[in-house]
């Protein structure tokens, strides 16, 4: 079969999103189909062109973008290598990228797999304009999205109830998956511990981008809280993190004065990750931005048998499971949080409850390879009717 993923951004750029599709076009590639990544130039310093890499092609187009890499526009018409399409994966219905190219591929007849994702987020901003300008532009391309698609996808209970209620269409729950070695691997805290020196027995993680939206100033905030109420406390935030903002977050440990209850560690290997799981008592999650679609990491770390802390923007709130899988605190509220990472770190009766609860959970997850099996599926049966 041959498979057309789209997203207005990909690999060097980092994202959550980014990240599944290349598992996904790997994991195909590594199943015999031919696979394709249709993307854009947005952040790219190199030129236009296509690359071979893991088994699929790479095809990058030039973009005219309105700041927001939500907003790029393709220049390019992409005629040629969506003829040779069998099947059309859209991921998120909020790109207008995305939208201009399947509506090409529309046109010429190949069949649209849409993801929904993060549906009317932005009527929840708390900033007035966005809420207003944003809530309108995506209630517009959500609508042409829904005159596109052939088989809508949605990973949570949340969009597929406001894609049947709202726009009348039926979709499939396809999680996103996770790597194999997170539900095999023997645990294991020295690779980590070992590295970084690290010998605290009451560790919480963050590992993700690092950026302002994700909260990271709030986690700082309530580690300094924290850190009179829980002895042999750590704080270990990694991911990838430009300069400036790791200068910033820094600045913020020295200020409230504890640079040693927090280690900014920038990028680490997979092996460090699952380690580093393996080494704390909580995983947190302090985003404030309100289309948090479907971390991958929450995942991981349930497959670690890791609670989480998370504030209640986006999707998290059906991730998590109050007081049975993790703890939900409101965004920007450093002293909710540092009560709730207390709270996990003192009570071992309920770290000890969540992480039973977690063993039914880990179950339920889907490695990438289980999930591609379900996209074959739906492949299938749209190209059926098609």
């Amino acid at each position: 079969m041959k498979i057309a993923h789209i997203f207005h951004s990909y690999y060097p750029v980092l994202g959550g999103m980014e990240r599944v599709v290349q598992r996904l076009a790997e994991e195909q590639a590594r199943m015999g189909h031919e696979v394709h990544v249709i993307t854009s130039t947005f952040r790219m310093q190199r030129g236009l062109g296509e690359e071979a890499v893991n088994g699929f092609r790479i095809h990058r187009v030039k973009v005219v973008c309105f700041h927001y890499p939500d907003l790029a526009y393709p220049v390019d018409r992409l005629k040629q290598v969506l003829r040779e399409m069998d099947v059309v994966h859209v991921h998120s219905q909020n790109s207008l990228f995305n939208i201009i190219v399947a509506k090409r591929a529309k046109r010429i007849g190949k069949p649209l797999v849409i993801d929904f994702l993060a549906l009317d987020y932005l009527n929840s901003h708390t900033n007035p304009l966005i809420r207003f300008l944003g809530g309108y532009y995506q209630v517009r391309i959500q609508r042409e999205a829904v005159k596109l698609v052939d088989e809508a996808i949605t990973l949570t209970k949340r969009d597929y109830r406001i894609l049947k209620e709202k726009y009348g269409v039926e979709s499939k729950i396809v999680s996103h998956g996770i790597d194999e070695e997170y539900l095999t691997k023997p645990k294991d805290d020295r690779v980590f511990r070992e590295k970084y020196g690290v010998s605290s027995g009451n560790v919480v993680a963050y590992v993700g981008r690092a950026h302002p939206s994700k909260g990271l100033d709030t986690l700082i905030e309530a580690a300094s809280f924290a850190v009179h109420e829980v002895d042999d406390f750590l704080v270990v935030i990694a991911g990838g993190i430009s300069k400036p903002y790791k200068e910033k977050l820094s600045r913020l440990t020295k200020k409230l004065g504890i640079e040693c209850e927090v280690k900014l560690l920038g990028y680490i290997s997979e092996d460090e990750k699952i380690s580093l799981l393996d080494s704390s008592k909580a995983f947190v999650f302090p985003s404030r931005h309100f289309g948090e679609t479907y971390p991958l990491v929450v995942d991981e770390a349930y497959a670690r048998g890791i609670p989480i802390v998370a504030t209640k923007v986006g999707v998290l709130p059906y991730r998590v499971e109050h007081l049975e899988t993790g703890i939900l605190v409101p965004p920007n509220d450093p002293s909710s949080l540092a009560k709730a990472m207390v709270t996990l770190l003192k009570d071992e009766g309920l770290l000890a409850s969540m992480r039973k609860g977690l063993q039914s959970v880990k179950g339920s997850l889907l490695t990438w390879r289980q999930v591609c099996a379900r996209l074959d599926n739906i492949y299938e049966d749209v190209l059926l009717v098609d």
